[in-house]
């Protein structure tokens, strides 16, 4: 999603938990490969993005991709359904396929009709419109749900978003529907007639960036002008522990804190704008910062607290990472940290936030690695990169380990070429339905295993040895998934970079073997 925030771990960051299991004693049952059935689906084309629903209402996650077929000037985008059968198997090729609307800009799905079902829905320069759907198939014709000014004036022919637009923004039943716009955000709700009004108009500040389109004088040109305009990203958060559900807007270390109130609209102007001003003054002038933050209930006490990250870098030997923790509260956030945890000499992706050892509090999870002209050759030579991961777990109090709880290195595979795809890993999925994480990674090209996660036990996190090897093309982006509401977690494996595959996907449905 690009600007909701979502809890999702990103396939770099999932590598966290590879040294974890290396730590762990436990003893597991010797895997066994028909543990999940594979289904193996196709489009024409490249796909653009992937969504998991129930579309029909029975209970079964369909799968929507959005894919583009031809190459420029000529492309088209398409929309292809895959309907999930009651034995839990998908077809190799779409049930239905179809060219989309050549206005839309961004794509979700959500329930904005009445009946059974959910709709694709779709945001235009001018509206909302979504496709209908009526005994198992889709209308190929889009509805216009209602108009609306937005954010996305110029579709683009390659490209459109899947974007979390129509979801339950403010916690009560049925869903919304979110337009950003060059004024803000706008919520529409349905009324008692069934039709979509705007309920709530967020002020919502654009980050906007202005520059020559290219560089270099020449006698009679003009440089072309370049103009991007950049929507905050969303979290729907309690911030003043009302049990409302209020909306948050990130811009780096900035908040934007829009209160719910007790109709279920929000306030149209922000009850708090928030500056943690993490930068320096000598940050602020070389402008080689990269700043981000989080916003949630770590510790679960009904506030939400914000997580600002910042990295700097002076050079390949010089760099340095830094998390603020604010922790939330009714007075709102202190205005220096309660916690700053430093990371002298490391590149730091983003850190992401994930409940690990099954708790109930959220921990923090960073990769890092070491840069320096020998450790560049050294990548060059083997195609490896060593990763550091290091995870810090919250504690009472709150409060986080000042150093990490667990540290591991590990090398990730890489292809210089571009065309192909890292190990896939996850931490979302339960595998054998006791309610604890299990943990995947590839072992192999065509490999991957489930280590299963060990509850209460405050040194290992994961057995050593896989209880299950699943054959698959193992290298691509896993996403871990309940596909037919049976309490076992299944898998979706897309390779958005492989050369030959980035038209297709696999579907691993979990047979409830693994014990």
């Amino acid at each position: 999603m690009v600007w909701l925030n979502s809890p999702g771990v990103s396939t770099v960051v999932v590598s966290a938990f590879l040294s974890l299991f290396l730590m762990a004693g436990a003893a597991a049952a010797a895997p066994r490969p028909e543990d999940f059935s594979l289904s193996k689906l196709g489009v024409a084309g490249e796909i653009l993005g992937l969504i998991p629903a129930d579309l029909d209402g029975d209970s079964l996650v369909d799968i929507v991709i959005v894919h583009k077929k031809g190459l420029p000037p000529q492309e088209s985008r398409w929309v292809s359904v895959f309907w999930q059968s009651a034995s839990g198997t998908f077809g190799t090729a779409p049930d239905q396929s179809w060219q989309l609307d050549s206005l839309a800009t961004v794509l979700d799905v959500g329930s904005v009709d009445t009946g059974r079902g959910l709709q694709i829905c779709y945001l235009t320069p001018t509206g909302i419109w979504y496709y209908k759907i009526s005994d198992h198939r889709f209308e190929e014709i889009g509805t216009e749900l209602f108009p609306c000014v937005s954010l996305t004036v110029f579709p683009s022919k390659s490209q459109v978003p899947t974007v979390d637009l129509v979801r339950d923004w403010d916690g009560r039943p049925g869903d919304e529907v979110a337009v950003p716009g060059f004024e803000g955000l706008g919520i529409y709700q349905r009324d008692a007639n069934g039709k979509f009004r705007k309920q709530s108009s967020l002020h919502v500040e654009l980050h906007t960036r202005l520059r020559e389109a290219s560089q270099g004088a020449e006698r009679d040109r003009v440089s072309g002008v370049r103009a991007t305009f950049e929507f905050p990203d969303l979290t729907v958060a309690d911030y003043n522990g009302d049990g409302r559900a209020d909306i948050v807007a990130t811009d780096e270390d900035g908040l934007q804190i829009f209160l719910q109130s007790a109709d279920g609209s929000f306030a149209p102007e922000p009850a708090a704008q928030v500056n943690f001003d993490v930068r320096t003054q000598e940050e602020k002038q070389d402008g080689n910062t990269d700043l981000r933050t989080m916003v949630a209930d770590l510790n679960q006490d009904g506030f939400a607290d914000a997580v600002v990250t910042k990295m700097t870098a002076k050079g390949l030997s010089s760099f340095r990472s830094v998390i603020s923790l604010y922790w939330g509260r009714a007075l709102g956030y202190p205005t220096v940290p309660d916690q700053v945890i430093v990371s002298e000499g490391s590149a730091s992706a983003e850190v992401t936030i994930r409940d690990v050892n099954g708790d109930g509090k959220l921990d923090l999870v960073m990769p890092s690695m070491h840069i320096s002209i020998a450790a560049i050759i050294r990548i060059l030579i083997t195609r490896n990169v060593p990763v550091t991961y290091n995870i810090f777990l919250c504690h009472d109090g709150p409060r986080y380990s000042d150093r990490p709880d667990f540290e591991k290195d590990v090398s990730y595979k890489i292809d210089f070429s571009g065309e192909s795809d890292t190990q896939a890993m996850t931490l979302d999925g339960d595998f054998n339905g006791d309610k604890v994480r299990d943990f995947v990674l590839a072992t192999d090209d065509e490999e991957l295993s489930v280590y299963q996660g060990i509850r209460g036990d405050s040194e290992q996190l994961f057995a050593k040895k896989p209880v299950s090897k699943i054959t698959a093309d193992a290298f691509g982006d896993l996403t871990a998934a309940d596909l037919n509401n049976d309490g076992f977690s299944d898998m979706l494996l897309r390779y958005p970079n492989t050369k030959d595959r980035k038209g297709f996907v696999e579907v691993l449905m979990n047979l409830r073997s693994i014990r």
